[in-house]
């Protein structure tokens, strides 16, 4: 019985870290999917409703999230930053107009808590995960002006 008690201690840790790293890995792939399909959204220069185009990208991010992602994180993790690619280096702009045909735009979740179950070889703590994903905004092909941000 102590022997099968040591080998079931040892199985069981290996168990939990297997668990553990699977999640983590589960949840880093589906963020990086989140801030993807955000920057799509973004790219093409949709909006959601009565929401401006920054609201809308999050609400987007959070929709692909699969739960990772509560609407308390978006204020917290999840950025959206334009960028002026005709200068040089580029340029962060915000405001009215950021979001002009040929900027980039980046959709961040920094440092995301992953809180894993069971801190077998660690001390417990959140471990952040950081994704994010870039791509040149598209001319809106009527000719018209940007969303509202």
């Amino acid at each position: 019985m102590v022997e099968t008690a040591f080998s079931l201690l040892v199985f069981l840790g290996f168990i939990f870290l297997i668990i553990d790293l699977s999640m983590g890995i589960l949840a880093k792939a589906t963020l990086q999917n989140a801030v993807r399909a955000g920057v799509r959204y973004a790219v093409t220069s949709q909006t959601s409703g009565a929401l401006g185009q920054v609201a809308s990208i999050k609400q987007v991010v959070q929709s692909q999230a699969m739960g990772f992602l509560s609407a308390s994180d978006l204020t917290s993790y999840v950025t959206v930053t334009f960028y002026s690619v005709s200068s040089n280096p580029p340029a962060v702009v915000t405001g009215v107009g950021s979001n002009l045909a040929g900027n980039l735009v980046v959709v961040s979740v920094n440092a995301w808590p992953f809180t894993p179950l069971a801190p077998v070889l660690h001390s417990g703590a959140a471990i952040p995960i950081t994704v994010s994903s870039g791509d040149l905004i598209e001319s809106s092909g009527s000719g018209g002006s940007p969303p509202p941000l």
